[in-house]
């Protein structure tokens, strides 16, 4: 067991030091364009998926929605996002970039960034050891969520019994 604890950790401190370094080289980049790493991930969602909800873009960040909205907030501010009212739901605010928000993701993430350079240097791993670092990932999350899954019929279970 002692075994097993000390492989699933050095798994948590290698995913740990991944994640650093990744944070890292986007912090830089966020630094040299004046915003937060948060703020270029959403000018790339919002290029990628222009007239999205707040949910959806809080979703897709994995982030809390009063979060999100004081993000989005900020890049209103700033005059790199444009909320709107959906076309579809007149109820329901729609966002998209503005020309100079459109500037600052392609600074960011256009082909010639150094961040989108600094990221490609994954692509000099072989094709399979990519594939197969990929399945893992999703299998580790498979895992973690059957084991919430489970946790959660756990929690019902003990509540019906009250």
């Amino acid at each position: 067991m002692a075994k097993d604890l000390e492989k699933a950790q050095q798994v948590v401190r290698s995913f740990r030091k991944v994640n650093k370094a990744l944070y890292r080289l986007l912090r830089e980049e966020a630094e040299v364009l004046d915003a937060t790493v948060v703020q270029i991930l959403v000018l790339r969602v919002l290029s990628q998926n222009p007239n999205i909800g707040l949910n959806e873009l809080a979703e897709r960040l994995q982030l809390g929605n009063s979060t999100m909205s004081g993000v989005v907030d900020r890049l209103v501010s700033a005059g790199l996002v444009v909320r709107e009212r959906s076309h579809e739901d007149r109820r329901s605010l729609t966002m998209r970039l503005t020309n100079e928000g459109k500037a600052k993701q392609n600074e960011a993430f256009g082909d010639d960034s150094f961040l989108v350079e600094r990221l490609s240097r994954i692509l000099e791993i072989p094709g399979e050891d990519l594939e197969h670092l990929l399945r893992i990932h999703d299998q580790i999350l498979e895992k973690w969520r059957q084991g919430d899954d489970k946790e959660e019929e756990s929690k019902s279970s003990i509540v019906s019994e009250i």
